[in-house]
Formats: C-alpha cells, sequence, structure tokens
C-alpha cells in the first residue's frame, strides 16, 4: 500500500528528464518503509501466536466438559423397573445401588360419586334460590354458594376452584348430563356432603369405594393413601401403574461412563498433540512455535499432568486407590493410555472406589483436578493462558502503534521527496530546453562558416 500510494505522487513528475525521476524515489520510498514491512510480518507472527493459543483454551474447554461428564455419569444414578406396566422409577437423589422386589396387589382410588338423576343440558339450572352445597374432604370443609342462576357446569365448575382436591364434571350418558364427583386416592379422603342445596341428587353410597395401595417392598408390606411412593426407598419415586410384581434396579450407566472416560483420554490426547506440533523450533528459518519456550503452556500441562499422580481413595479398598488401578496411564511420549476392560472390572468391583479415585468430596479426584486445573488456567482474572493471550495482543497493539508512527512519517517523507524531485523536475526540464537552444544556436552558426568559406 505504501509504495503505491508512493507511486501516485510520483505520476506527475514526467519522464522529460534525463534522470527516471520516478524510479528513483519509488526506490526511496521502499527502502524507507522497509521497517513497516518488517514490523508487519513480526504482528502477523503474534496473531497466529494468539490464534494458536486461543484454540490452546478451546481444548482446554473440551477436556473440562468430558472431564465434568464423568463427573455427572458418576454422581446421577439410573433407575430401572422390570415391568413399567406395574411401577415406573426415577431417581431423586443418589442412593444405595442394588436391586428391590415390589410387588403389587392393588392400586389407591379415589371415590366417585355421580348425581342419581340427568339433567337435560349443561346449562340446566343446578339451583332454585339461594343456598350452599357444603361437603367434606377428610377432616376439611369446604362450602359453595349457589343461587337459581348457578348450572350443572357452574356448579361443577366452582367445586374445581375451592382446590381441595375433589374433581367434579358433567358426564353425558347418551341421554342426560350428571353431576360426577371424584375424591383424591385413599380412604382418608372420602367425600361426606354436609348440605346439598342444589338440584343434584347423590345416594347414600358412592358408586366406587376408595381403596389404599397395598404392596410388599422387599417382603414389608405397605400401605398408602397414593400410587406414589416417596422415599420408601430413599432417593427413590416409585408410581404405581398396575397390579403385578417388578424388579426395581438402582445403578450408574457403566457403558456412558466408559464411554465418557475414552472421550476425555482422546481430548488429553489431541491437546498434548496441539502442544507438542506448536512447541517447536527451526534455526535454518529461525521460526519458533508459539508455545516453544512458554511457561504458561508448560506449567498447565504439567498440571494435568500430575492430576493423575497420587492415591485418592480414602475408603477400606486399598487395592482401587490410583489411576492404574482404574485403568489409566501415560505411554512413553505422555500420551494418556485407558484400558476399558480394566476400568470395566473396577467399577464392577466397588463402584464406590472408582469414583473416590476420579470425583469426591475433598475435590481432589482426577477429574475435580483437571477442573481445577481449567478453570485457574482460563480464569479471566488472573489465568496464565488468559494472561499470555493478553500479552500477546499487547504485543500486537504496540506493534500496530509503531505501524500507524512509521507510515505517518513515510507519508512526510513522501511529501518531502515529491516536492524536492518536482524542483528537480522543474530545473532539470528547464536546463534540457536550454541545452537544447544552445545546441540549434551552435549548429546554425557552424552551417554558416561552413558555407562561408
Amino acid at each position: 500500500m505504501t509504495s503505491q500510494v508512493g507511486s501516485n505522487f510520483i505520476l506527475g513528475l514526467g519522464n522529460t528528464s534525463s534522470l527516471n525521476l520516478q524510479s528513483m524515489l519509488q526506490q526511496l520510498v521502499t527502502a524507507q518503509s522497509q521497517p513497516i514491512v518488517n514490523l508487519q510480518a513480526q504482528q502477523t507472527q503474534q496473531q497466529a501466536y494468539l490464534q494458536t493459543f486461543s484454540n490452546f483454551s478451546s481444548q482446554l474447554t473440551n477436556l473440562q466438559t468430558s472431564a465434568n461428564s464423568i463427573i455427572t455419569d458418576l454422581t446421577q444414578q439410573t433407575a430401572t423397573s422390570s415391568k413399567t406396566s406395574v411401577a415406573t422409577v426415577n431417581t431423586t437423589q443418589n442412593t444405595a445401588t442394588g436391586t428391590h422386589t415390589l410387588n403389587v396387589t392393588q392400586l389407591a382410588q379415589g371415590q366417585v360419586w355421580a348425581s342419581t338423576n340427568g339433567f337435560s343440558s349443561q346449562n340446566s339450572q343446578a339451583a332454585t334460590s339461594n343456598g350452599v352445597f357444603s361437603f367434606s374432604i377428610g377432616n376439611q370443609t369446604y362450602s359453595v354458594n349457589v343461587n337459581s342462576s348457578t348450572t350443572i357446569q357452574g356448579l361443577a365448575n366452582a367445586i374445581n376452584a375451592t382446590n381441595s382436591g375433589l374433581s367434579a364434571s358433567i358426564v353425558y350418558n347418551g341421554s342426560t348430563y350428571n353431576l360426577v364427583l371424584n375424591t383424591p386416592t385413599g380412604t382418608a379422603n372420602n367425600l361426606t356432603i354436609n348440605t346439598n342445596n342444589t338440584l343434584a341428587v347423590f345416594g347414600s353410597s358412592p358408586s366406587q369405594a376408595s381403596q389404599n395401595a397395598q404392596a410388599t417392598l422387599d417382603g414389608i408390606n405397605i400401605t398408602s393413601q397414593s400410587n406414589d411412593l416417596k422415599n420408601y426407598i430413599q432417593g427413590l419415586d416409585i408410581q404405581l401403574q398396575g397390579a403385578g410384581a417388578t424388579t426395581i434396579t438402582l445403578n450408574y450407566s457403566t457403558s456412558q461412563l466408559t464411554q465418557d472416560m475414552q472421550t476425555f483420554v482422546d481430548n488429553y490426547n489431541k491437546l498434548l498433540k496441539y502442544v507438542n506440533q506448536n512447541n517447536s523450533y527451526d534455526s535454518t528459518k529461525n521460526i519458533a512455535g508459539a508455545f516453544f519456550g512458554s511457561t504458561a503452556v508448560q506449567s498447565v500441562m504439567s498440571g494435568l499432568r500430575n492430576s493423575f499422580f497420587g492415591l485418592f481413595n480414602k475408603s477400606a479398598n486399598q487395592s482401587i486407590n490410583s489411576a492404574m488401578s482404574i485403568g489409566l496411564s501415560f505411554d512413553s511420549n505422555g500420551n494418556l493410555q485407558f484400558n476399558s476392560l480394566a476400568f470395566k472390572q473396577a467399577v464392577s468391583g466397588d463402584f464406590n472406589a472408582v469414583k473416590s479415585v476420579l470425583t469426591n468430596s475433598s475435590n481432589n479426584g482426577i477429574m475435580d483436578s483437571v477442573n481445577n486445573m481449567v478453570n485457574q488456567a482460563t480464569s479471566t482474572n488472573g489465568g496464565i493462558i488468559t494472561t499470555a493471550q493478553n500479552e500477546i495482543q499487547n504485543q500486537i497493539s504496540s506493534i500496530q502503534s509503531q505501524i500507524n508512527t512509521l507510515q505517518q512519517n513515510l507519508q512526510t517523507y513522501q511529501n518531502n521527496l515529491v516536492v524536492q524531485f518536482s524542483q528537480l523536475n522543474t530545473v532539470m526540464n528547464q536546463m534540457q530546453s536550454q541545452s537544447q537552444y544552445l545546441t540549434t544556436m551552435f549548429n546554425s552558426l557552424n552551417g554558416k562558416s561552413s558555407s562561408g568559406g
């Protein structure tokens, strides 16, 4: 760009002189712009370094993500029911792994009360005068006001609005509309109609009696007002669906855990390969990789590697207490190796011991340490990788400032040269004109002298 700007100025010099002033001026400007070219090359190199560090930070984040996936696998249980038509299950918190036998003999159900008299439509009159429909669910009493404007549908809506748990609906039987009342499940939630100033007539007993859920869990008799059995096994929610037997299994997803372990190992090795690729020095070209001599990158990689060393398990099982005991090791090139068979055997032998090696309450398991290391390195508040990136960015900005100053100086230099060379061009053109005039005069005089002789 600098030489092009210079050329635009130089074009006005013309080519009438014996000297090629344009070429001379272009050479001077090009020579003067060389420091700018050098700085631009340095800036390009620093920008490449910055991108390399940014990629390194992204790969650290990928490694951290895979570490957190493992932590999630280790802390989230799966609960399954062998027969979902009998019961479905889900965990609300971690609990002991194992299997439980559930045998459901009957589900909990509520009472059903249907009006013995039918109505011609949903908008039929429900009361002839001011009054109340008062009822109790268990020991709690509720009351709904009615009048001559109250319809059957309006009465049902008012009952539902009491939030008593009593559900009112209008059911069409093909010829008439009936008001149907459903109580919550369990015998403790039976309906008692205290005052009925409506036209809906109910018999002395419900069309469906209430009952409690009855089941055995691991041989222990259970009676419940609800079909939702919460914390009969701590941390487990069992929803009864029907009579029959089912086996409930509480476990962790070993297949997912193993898969995530392999992903973590792959991400670690990708990170190591990337560091090695950018940690070289080419003496013939005098070019260093972005990480060559970087104490920040060396510190991070050393910290990550150290995460795998030491004894982690404080439980009674001392045979599973290290990275090697769960199938993790390093080869001679520093690559992380994963023996999935050894890992699965360790998980099968003592899941909690494996969990303690990878993550624990002291926050010093392998995955805990990796997570902490990445957080510290990439923190915007003094993280060593973030600091290294900021330093490179500062160098880029500093170089740009130098380039701006030199470009301004170069522009001034060009302007001065153009003025000087323009003046020189004018003088030389004048001298050339005078030379041509004198030559003509001499030639003319020589011609006359020759003819006179």
